[in-house]
């Protein structure tokens, strides 16, 4: 495929391609260098140009000082922190399902509104640096519960 990308390259658009010492990088890969970088330096971004209130797609107003405050605290390595905790025994993984199922049992989970709530029974998801959208899919199942 690379050989043939090269020769039409060479014909179509007078351009040299070496097939051997160059290499395509896919898509999803690109978007992976895109993602983490910008989580890595999401915690020191500068929201001054921000305006001091906003609506998210929700609906709800959002403070800017309150979410730099957030921001600062770095709740994405937070959760990070938290997953791995959970999953660095299988006693932790146990423990932490046995909870979500007392919890739901018992009526302990409330929402905004002091409503009870049924929490999901999933284990958490590790973020994994080399996956794309394992951040995405980490962040929805803490979300979740």
């Amino acid at each position: 495929v690379m050989s043939e990308l090269s020769r039409t390259l060479l014909e179509d658009r007078e351009f040299t391609f070496d097939p051997i010492d160059h290499r395509v990088r896919c898509l999803p890969h690109i978007y992976n260098i895109c993602v983490q970088h910008t989580l890595d330096k999401y915690v020191d971004a500068d929201f001054t140009h921000c305006p001091q209130t906003w609506r998210n797609l929700a609906g709800k107003v959002i403070d800017r000082d309150s979410y730099v405050d957030s921001v600062h605290t770095d709740p994405i390595g937070c959760g990070r922190d938290v997953v791995y905790t959970i999953h660095s025994s299988g006693q932790h993984r146990i423990a932490f399902q046995q909870t979500i199922l007392s919890g739901n049992e018992q009526e302990r989970f409330v929402n905004d509104t002091g409503d009870i709530v049924k929490l999901p029974v999933v284990q958490l998801l590790r973020d994994v640096r080399t996956r794309w959208d394992s951040t995405y899919y980490m962040i929805n199942h803490m979300r979740a519960l």
